[in-house]
């Protein structure tokens, strides 16, 4: 009978808890507690995927793909170590404009970042820099909406951003409800920084006059509704054009450039070194007229023998710029001196003044707003060559080409 009793209560006491179990399982689901928390974790978990899947596109040289997985991850999440990446891709890519933006994010705000990252986003911040043009905007009204060239580009509501645009002329405008437009026209220089205000003024609203009750009585015709008279003060235009803190520079420079000059074909494939001297007028960013002046001196003797030479002329130049390369036509017009010892040899074929036309290419580089450095080759085909005889034997029998190569510095006005 015990060990019956014994069984029995053990039997009820196991029972309990089972019951208790089956009843927790056809209990429903409790709701999701925090759904905010749950978007945050989704959101953050596919920025860790977009950032790994970038970081395996980029190792295994894959950087278009990179750069679209960089651009996706940056959309969820503004991080900055994310931004100097993509940016460093974007220069990578030729594309300065949005880069530099992102490369500054990067800079001011990834402090975390390794050293050696960190040096790849200044390197690729200054080649970016040097491309565009830093504007800093300031607007009169909070919550307008700024557009550049047509395209809006803030509608957050401050007041105060920078902002990178590509050389050459633009137009900025704020727009706001209740608020004239305020506009502001301007030229960006490659590697300038310029300062924009864009000042909204208050529409002034149009109250209609009744005229006087004995005006309309006699003349009803004459009832006209007036505009509310002016106060004291003047109404203000918008401002148009002009940026702050500095005049507004025109699309025309002027230029002066000097340095030294190599030229091959005085009476000698040997190089003549000598000088030149330029300047020039850049009618627009892609058009630019040259003046110049060159001498050049032969380093040795021609064919061993006691004869010198020398060239000097001018040159006008019509150039077409890209970026910094440039090509020009030229115009040349010079004078080519031969002097060898007294009786020994006899000029034949040869003229004092030497007409012709060429071309040149070159590149310049923008080491400050004002101060470039150039280099260029040029040819010139002229309208005679050069023959030397001593006796009966011809000595140089030189055909009529000149060609040269410069490398000068110059101060843009």
């Amino acid at each position: 009978m015990m060990n019956r009793g014994l069984w029995l209560a053990l039997l009820v006491a196991l029972s309990a808890p089972m019951r208790a179990y089956a009843d927790e399982d056809t209990k429903p689901a409790p709701p999701l507690s925090n759904p905010a928390a749950l978007q945050q974790a989704t959101h953050m978990a596919r920025f860790t995927a977009l950032v790994a899947k970038a970081e395996r596109e980029r190792r295994a040289g894959r950087l278009a793909e990179a750069a679209t997985a960089y651009a996706e991850a940056f959309e969820i999440e503004q991080d900055p170590l994310v931004a100097g990446r993509l940016g460093v891709l974007l220069v990578e890519f030729g594309n300065p404009t949005e880069a530099a933006d992102l490369l500054l994010d990067a800079i001011e705000r990834a402090t975390d970042a390794p050293a050696a990252e960190r040096e790849k986003f200044l390197k690729a911040y200054d080649t970016a820099r040097a491309q565009v043009c830093r504007v800093e905007v300031t607007v009169s009204e909070a919550h307008a909406s700024i557009s550049l060239d047509g395209v809006v580009k803030q509608s957050d509501g401050i007041t105060g951003f920078t902002m990178f645009i590509p050389p050459g002329e633009h137009e900025l405008r704020a727009k706001l409800k209740g608020f004239e437009d305020g506009v502001t026209s301007f030229t960006a220089s490659k590697g300038g920084t310029l300062r924009v205000e864009l000042t909204l003024l208050p529409v002034r609203p149009f109250v209609p006059i009744e005229p006087p009750l004995r005006l309309k009585r006699l003349r009803p015709e004459l009832a006209v509704t007036l505009e509310e008279p002016p106060n004291d003060e003047p109404a203000r235009e918008p401002i148009v054009g002009g940026v702050v803190g500095e005049e507004q520079k025109k699309s025309t420079r002027g230029s002066v450039s000097a340095g030294p000059v190599v030229v091959f074909g005085v009476a000698s494939w040997q190089p003549a070194i000598g000088a030149f001297v330029a300047g020039g007028l850049r009618v627009n960013e892609y058009v630019s007229l040259g003046l110049e002046a060159r001498a050049a001196w032969l380093v040795s003797g021609v064919q061993g023998r006691p004869i010198s030479a020398m060239t000097a002329g001018g040159l006008v130049s019509a150039c077409g710029h890209w970026r910094w390369l440039f090509g020009c036509a030229l115009g040349h017009l010079g004078v080519l001196n031969i002097e060898g010892a007294e009786g020994s040899y006899l000029r034949e074929s040869y003229t004092n003044l030497l007409p012709g036309l060429g071309a040149r290419v070159g590149a310049t580089w923008r080491l400050t707003r004002s101060f470039t450095m150039q280099a260029g080759a040029d040819i010139v085909g002229l309208t005679r060559g050069l023959k030397i005889v001593a006796g009966k034997t011809v000595l140089v029998e030189q055909p009529p080409v000149l060609a040269g190569a410069h490398f000068v510095g110059g101060w843009e006005f």
